[in-house]
């Protein structure tokens, strides 16, 4: 059954595309069960589906704090991140 699967904190974090510490902070903070094996955490598929239901907007709350913070100082970003917002702009018709 596919509910009973097993997974580690390494292999959610890859299937999730996030940065491993992240899945390990949910398992510290009590959001996500887990069960110590040996040395490694596993989690139950069953459960990982359940928070993601759960909280749609999971993640490190300073990380999504920072993500939505526009930079004051636009010089300090690379040439190439600079030439991707101006295209974008372009194709959205403008910045408003």
């Amino acid at each position: 059954m596919v509910d009973d699967q097993l997974l580690t904190l390494p292999e959610i974090a890859q299937t999730l595309g996030m940065n491993p510490s992240t899945v390990r902070l949910w398992v510290r903070e009590g959001r996500l069960p887990a069960e110590k094996v040996g040395r490694k955490w596993i989690v139950r598929r069953a459960d990982l589906e359940q928070m993601l239901a759960d909280q749609p907007h999971v993640g490190h709350p300073r990380g999504a704090e920072s993500a939505s913070k526009t930079p004051e100082d636009w010089s300090e970003q690379p040439e190439q991140a600079m030439m991707d917002l101006a295209s974008s702009a372009q194709l959205l018709g403008g910045v408003r």
